[in-house]
């Protein structure tokens, strides 16, 4: 009997313990889905799909305006049979066009950060949801000024660590961050964030040169383990201008 108390004892710790849980997470500038198609929705759902991801951050997203009379993110969720999330940028052409996620899980929050113009080239934003599982977020900072980059980088991680600080549940944040590994926007990214993506070329996809598409974890928050990190590029050079970046965690 004796022996088989310390057996006894692990099994019971482990019995209390809950089970890892594992979830796949995906980035794309999708490019308003018609960056070299008339309209890659269906093959960005099937993307999606094969990828095995449930959350998936999305950049360059018309609504209802001039240039895509649609609404493409809901187009898009339709597609997956997913819940949605969009978040506009900038008033565009009589409509909207900013960022989103789509998800198969349930969402039980929706929030949107507006990000400045300060001297860049236009007002961005955050799409954030809460799931039961984590927190996700769609980010997209601007192409042409690294001082509005910086601000809104600063913006996004005083905003994130003021209210997801020792959160339970991880806390995701993916998208275009329009700058180099070795930028001082990614710097500010990483006092607050954790990499999980690495650094491979995800711009263009005509001539990848860049990397440019990441997704980070709160390190503030509950912490994951990366299982893969890849950049998504067989079947997708004619898709977007971007290719997809895919991360598979555990927690």
């Amino acid at each position: 009997m004796k022996r088989l108390l310390p057996l006894l004892l692990l099994v019971l710790v482990s019995c209390g313990r809950p089970a890892p849980q594992q979830l796949t997470l995906l980035t794309y500038n999708v490019g308003v889905f018609s960056k070299y198609l008339d309209n890659s929705t269906p093959q960005v759902a099937a993307l999606i799909r094969e990828s095995g991801a449930s959350f998936v951050a999305l950049n360059e997203l018309d609504s209802c305006n001039r240039r895509h009379d649609t609404y493409q993110l809901a187009n898009l969720a339709k597609e997956l049979g997913w819940s949605y999330h969009y978040a506009s940028a900038i008033p565009y052409a009589g409509g909207a066009y900013g960022n989103g996620v789509v998800t198969s899980h349930e969402i039980v929050n929706r929030d949107k950060i507006e990000l400045p113009k300060v001297d860049g080239a236009e007002m961005r934003s955050v799409a954030v949801i809460e799931t039961p599982e984590c927190v996700f977020a769609a980010v997209h900072l601007d192409h042409r000024s690294q001082v509005a980059a910086r601000e809104q980088m600063n913006i996004v991680n005083h905003w994130f660590t003021s209210r997801f600080t020792d959160a339970k549940k991880p806390v995701f944040l993916c998208g275009d961050f329009n700058v180099t590994p070795d930028s001082e926007v990614i710097a500010m990214a990483e006092t607050c964030w954790t990499l999980l993506s690495g650094t491979g070329n995800t711009h263009s996809t005509k001539n990848p040169k860049h990397c440019i598409d990441y997704i980070f974890a709160l390190k503030a928050a509950a912490p994951v383990r990366v299982l893969e990190s890849k950049v998504i590029r067989e079947g997708t050079v004619e898709l977007s201008d971007h290719y997809p970046v895919k991360v598979t965690v555990e927690f």
